[in-house]
């Protein structure tokens, strides 16, 4: 094996360990002999992006797109990089080239009916879905009453566990389930390009979808949820099959300095396998937490939500909810960088780790906040 390669083998073991300190100095100095390697150049623009450097992430992006311009993941890295930055409209339009990478073919849906791309709807039926997570779709559904404002007859269609809670949405739009059949349309497309469609940024990003949960089910959870204390719900863990797992789940016991505070009662608002982490003190919700309806009625009942990034994060800022959101420094690309707020959810409040791996500090200044 040449000592270049053993040099580039390093450096991505080293980035998939999360030392990126250490990928970048191999990546670097492979740079110096292979200067117009464009593979080479868009990883150390990912390293850097990882690392909160966006203006060197994207000289190297550029750079590499340059050398290789039909590659479409040295695209889809140049519009993460982009959005993460806030440069929503530039950002969104290269996030179209998603569809040609691999992990996105998979999700791609094929259709008899074209696609739309933002011509007047003249009273047709389009048909608006979720293509990645319910988060996402939480996120992104805002954007169906200004299809409809365009003209157009909307049907939106969501995962099965989203339906209740979407039919609850304003704006008369038809709700199907993934698994429902024979939906009529006359077009398509995924909720995720609506913000391109409408040339989304910063200032006219649309309020988030509100959702009208009915009063005996919110007078049931408030009812469930009444205790002489401030009522937190929490959430520590996203699925554990994300790519990105490592950095935006939290272990359990980490959450224990917020549930043993005085005052405060917390609600595991956790579900899947790692409701069997639930810290003591916390009572575990996840048994009648059956869809994200149910979960809606619980976040209107309680004080505040602290979660990490998944869809709990998305549908307590929806709800307009005091939502506190631990992050990693570098997170995901719709948490940009840099500040404690969110421009797409006005309650959202969002707490930076300073250091890969750990989250003690976070933890600590979450704890003295409350």
């Amino acid at each position: 094996m040449s000592e270049d390669q053993t040099s580039w083998d390093d450096s991505l073991n080293f980035y998939g360990e999360g030392k990126l300190d250490e990928a970048l100095d191999r990546m670097l100095a492979l740079e110096s002999r292979k200067p117009k390697n464009p593979y080479l150049l868009a990883n150390i623009g990912v390293v850097y992006r990882d690392s909160g450097d966006l203006v060197r992430a994207e000289q190297y992006l550029r750079r590499a797109f340059s050398l290789a311009p039909g590659d479409s993941k040295i695209r889809f890295n140049l519009a993460l990089t982009l959005l993460r930055g806030g440069r929503l409209r530039e950002g969104f339009r290269e996030y179209e080239c998603r569809w040609r990478i691999p992990e996105f073919q998979k999700l791609h849906r094929e259709f008899a009916q074209p696609l739309w791309t933002g011509e007047p709807l003249n009273g047709r039926r389009i048909l608006l879905y979720g293509e990645q997570g319910a988060g996402d779709a939480i996120q992104f559904v805002r954007y169906a009453p200004l299809v409809r404002a365009a003209g157009g007859e909307v049907i939106v269609e969501v995962l099965p566990s989203l339906e209740r809670l979407m039919r609850w949405m304003g704006g008369k739009h038809r709700v199907v389930s993934a698994l429902t059949e024979g939906v009529r349309f006359d077009l398509h497309c995924p909720l995720m390009s609506l913000p391109h469609r409408f040339g989304t940024e910063i200032d006219s990003i649309p309020a988030p979808a509100r959702f009208s949960i009915p009063a005996p089910l919110l007078a049931k959870w408030a009812a469930r949820l009444r205790t002489d204390r401030k009522s937190v719900g929490v959430v520590w863990a996203g699925n554990k099959d994300h790519p990105n797992d490592r950095d935006r789940s939290i272990p359990a016991d980490c959450f224990l300095p917020l549930t043993r505070l005085p005052g405060i009662q917390c609600w595991g608002l956790q579900v899947g396998p790692r409701t069997a982490d639930t810290p003591d003190s916390a009572i575990d919700l996840a048994p009648e937490l059956t869809d994200f309806g149910e979960t809606a009625a619980v976040i209107s009942a309680l004080d505040l939500v602290i979660t990490v990034d998944t869809a709990v994060a998305h549908l307590a800022g929806s709800l307009g909810k005091p939502v506190w959101l631990l992050a990693a420094h570098a997170c995901d690309w719709r948490w940009m960088m840099d500040r404690e707020d969110s421009p797409w959810y006005p309650s959202l409040r969002i707490f930076r780790r300073k250091y890969r791996g750990e989250w003690s500090d976070v933890i600590e200044r979450v704890a003295s906040e409350l």
